[in-house]
């Protein structure tokens, strides 16, 4: 059986509750010149049979470690330590890694996350890793971001679902502590966000196009007509600023080192017959006939034809495509003056698109094929509170009971 001295840096803390908890402490000397972790709880209790062995295991482990920083063969900061922050910068350096495969707007998303995980809880190490911990790191990341505020569930689920691909990773990798903690995962279920209930309807749409209109924003009422008229998502209709690699000529719009791409051109917009766009997210084609559209009519009168070259979307105030943020905030602005509430958002267009297919009693596969969605599960999620389906069904109950007591 192991002794002390084959647990190096093995302190003992007093529990009232149990057994004394165990700790892996650095040297002190070498935490005063920048050795982290400090300190790393050991989720074991010496008076468990073969639990001694687990801590002597980990103890020599944590040691070396710490006894090849102070060689002078300082971690590298991406090299995998068995820490949260190692499991994260291999993630996000591994040329085999998920990460690399990602849309650059996706990545930069997760980088986010990312962040907000080795700050929290970067110096863990992960064989001390348990379920409690997780738990508790939910609740923590749910917190309301100040008093009487509502609790931040979409934030601490999205932390906790990245935590699992991580360590998904992790296992395809053969990371060491990376199985046991990704089987945990794997039987958990943090509480999610509510799926969203809110459509941009019809009625929003009409007073939206004239207040625009009239505050000199057409692109804001053209980009919001066609979102709801073609059923696109918003991305499909502005586009979005993608970096440029670094051997790619600067070709193109360009804005700050990012190339505009995958916005609707003038070139695609059939005004008087069928418009298709290939979407961004599968790379379906959506198509439309646009004369059969009547607020992207509406909206396009108000744009004269030497102005039709380009892209469709075009900030009235730079000249250009939208910048990130800016079409939403700008439209924000707008949806106000016109008596849109503010929980009611510009991404809504695409389910109040659907929902109202749907009330309309439009066959379900049809909707999917005209949303380009590959799948009728899809389009029935964007589907919020129609009554289509309902209504069909009520009236094929009554003709049935008619028919039955006729008989």
């Amino acid at each position: 059986m192991p002794s002390d001295a084959d647990m190096p840096g093995l302190k003992r803390r007093p529990n009232k509750s149990g057994p004394p908890r165990l700790y892996w402490c650095a040297r002190p000397d070498l935490v005063k010149k920048g050795y982290t972790p400090k300190t790393i709880p050991l989720p074991y209790d010496e008076s468990k049979p073969g639990d001694r062995e687990l801590i002597s295991a980990a103890c020599m482990r944590f040691q070396a470690e710490m006894l090849e920083w102070s060689s002078g063969r300082k971690r590298d900061l991406n090299r995998y330590d068995g820490t949260i922050r190692g499991l994260s910068r291999r993630y996000q350096t591994d040329e085999a890694s998920p990460f690399q495969r990602m849309k650059h707007n996706t990545r930069e998303k997760d980088l986010h996350v990312l962040k907000l995980i080795e700050k929290a809880f970067g110096d863990r190490a992960i064989a001390a890793i348990g379920l409690s911990d997780l738990w508790r790191w939910y609740e923590a990341a749910k917190k309301p971001k100040e008093p009487g505020a509502p609790p931040r569930v979409r934030r601490a689920w999205g932390i906790m679902k990245k935590l699992r691909e991580m360590f998904s990773y992790g296992v395809a990798a053969e990371l060491s502590g990376c199985s046991r903690v990704h089987a945990i995962l794997q039987e958990t279920r943090f509480p999610g966000p509510e799926r969203r209930r809110t459509t941009l309807d019809a009625e929003h749409v009409a007073a939206f196009i004239p207040k625009a209109i009239e505050m000199g924003r057409v692109s804001l009422a053209l980009g919001t007509a066609i979102q709801f008229d073609l059923l696109l998502r918003q991305k499909d209709v502005i586009g979005e600023w993608e970096p440029i690699p670094a051997d790619t000529p600067a070709t193109g719009i360009v804005l700050n080192g990012k190339r505009w791409v995958n916005g609707l051109t003038w070139s695609e917009l059939v005004l008087d017959g069928v418009t298709r766009k290939v979407t961004s997210k599968t790379g379906a084609i959506a198509a439309h006939d646009v004369s059969l559209c009547p607020h992207v009519l509406q909206v396009v009168a108000h744009v004269p034809p030497e102005r039709r070259v380009g892209p469709v979307i075009m900030d009235e105030k730079a000249g250009r495509p939208y910048a990130d943020d800016a079409y939403s905030r700008e439209w924000r602005a707008v949806a106000r003056a016109a008596g849109v509430p503010d929980h009611v958002w510009n991404m809504d267009a695409r389910a109040g698109a659907i929902t109202e297919a749907e009330d309309a009693e439009a066959d379900l596969d049809a909707i999917r094929s005209s949303a380009a969605h590959s799948q009728a599960s899809t389009t029935a999620r964007y589907s919020r509170g129609a009554v289509g389906k309902s209504r069909k069904v009520a009236k094929l109950r009554v003709a049935h009971r008619a028919a039955k007591n006729g008989a």
